[in-house]
């Protein structure tokens, strides 16, 4: 699974959200080597799919049933996947983990990661989302009672 996400979220966007954040991302320099893309994007699955679930299905209003209702719901799917993809990252950047160990001194020296590749980590995981929202959109839509003809 990790290697799913960590292949999407690099082969779309390394180049936008840095190579060193990538790679403590994938786990090569953090202490644990554990993959963090795997959180981030479970995460990211499942807060698109739950906001396209409450559109189709919860909501379900008629007024909402035009591509403007579908689009809020794909804008606050979008937000709100932003503000994950920043806090993932910001949380580690903020607490200091974000470092890698000197084999020949032994010290802990700053990986070159600043709050910009966390904005724009932030900002690939919101389009992700959008992706992802476009996709369930796609799947779940053909039941809804009202808004089964939307987006499209």
């Amino acid at each position: 699974m990790g290697e799913f996400f960590g292949s999407l979220y690099t082969s779309l966007f390394e180049n936008f959200f840095g190579l060193p954040l990538a790679e403590y991302l994938w786990g090569d320099t953090t202490d644990d080597g554990r993959n963090l893309y795997i959180g981030v994007g479970l995460w990211m699955i499942a807060l698109s799919l739950l906001v396209a679930v409450l559109y189709y299905y919860i909501i379900n209003h008629p007024k909402l049933a035009r591509w403007w209702g579908w689009l809020i719901f794909a804008g606050i799917s979008a937000v709100v996947n932003f503000f994950v993809g920043l806090q993932w990252t910001l949380s580690d950047y903020y607490a200091g983990k974000m470092v890698e160990i000197d084999a020949a001194t032994n010290q802990e020296i700053p990986l070159s990661i600043d709050v910009s590749n966390c904005l724009c980590f932030g900002v690939s995981n919101a389009i992700l989302s959008l992706v992802f929202f476009i996709i369930f959109s796609i799947l779940i839509k053909w039941k809804s009672v009202n808004c089964s003809h939307v987006p499209f």
